[in-house]
Order: structure tokens, then sequence, then C-alpha cells
């Protein structure tokens, strides 16, 4: 009996550590807006201030955040994305197609976080586009299945652009 206490102590102990390390890329103060897992094991999420004060995105592993943009927390960080999408129903007879596109210039890089769908080949996709250069451009995949929200709630929050990335 003595042993299965100490395991079990030992066990609980270990489950929480690992939880602790686990970095919240929403604040309680924020709501999720969107959220995206990637295939090379990184999330993603935009979120924005509950009383509407920011919006910021965050990138990195479970354990760090690798990138949070803008660094200033305040109403001019909406003016620093630009939302852009089109689409077009019909199905797969008029190439219907879903492009949702939020982007933002940090550091002279553009990063386009991208949510698309086109019913021609029945293609699902997500991710993020680093755009360094116009010939240097890293696709970083997401896992589809594993997107929350929609980036298309920023329409208004955001800049307009016009920009399709596809």
């Amino acid at each position: 009996m003595t042993k299965v206490v100490l395991y079990s102590i030992l066990f609980l102990s270990i489950f929480q550590f690992d939880k602790s390390t686990e970095i919240s890329y929403q604040l309680k103060n924020e709501k999720l807006v969107y959220h995206l897992k990637m295939k090379n094991g990184k999330q993603l999420t935009v979120c924005i201030d509950k009383d509407d004060k920011y919006i910021v995105y965050r990138y990195g592993s479970k354990n760090k955040i690798e990138l949070e943009y803008p660094k200033e927390k305040d109403l001019s960080s909406f003016q620093k994305f630009e939302y852009s999408g089109w689409s077009r129903g019909g199905g797969i007879k008029n190439s219907a197609m879903k492009l949702k596109y939020l982007a933002f210039t940090n550091n002279g890089i553009k990063y386009v976080i991208y949510d698309t769908y086109f019913s021609e080949v029945n293609k699902l996709e997500a991710g993020i586009k680093v755009m360094e250069s116009e010939n240097k451009v890293t696709d970083l995949k997401g896992l589809k299945k594993s997107a929350k929200g929609n980036l298309s709630d920023l329409k208004d929050k955001v800049k307009e652009g016009d920009e399709l990335y596809d």
C-alpha cells in the first residue's frame, strides 16, 4: 500500500511539472480569434483583448513563445495587421473557393497566416508563409483539422488588404 501511495505521489508530481512548463498562448483578458497547430509541432494564435484594446500574434513551441507581435499591446496594434480574403460559391462547377489571409511585417519579414479552400481539387490548407524576399518564401504548413476560430472575424477590425497570396 505504501508503494502505491509513493508511486501515485511521484506520478502526480511529474504530471504537474510537465503541465507547469507549458506556456499559455492566450491570456485571461484575451479572446481567441484563431489557433493552429503546425506540422512542425509548433503552434500559432491570434488573440484580441476582450475590451478590443489590442490584437496579438504568438508563435512557438508548447514551452516557448518564439515570436510575439507586436510588442506594444495597444490600439495601434490593429493597424499593424492586414486582412484580405476572397470567397466564391457554386461548388466544383464554379471553382468555389474561400481564401483568408492575415498579414503583418516584422523586422522587414512579411508573415502571412493563411486558411484556404479550393473546391476544384478539394484542398483545405492552413499555415504561415514567411516572406523574407520575393525569392525566399518559407511555407510552414499547419494541421488544418486543428484550426480553431476564423480569420475572417478580423475583417472589420484590422486594415483591409487586397493581396491574395495563392
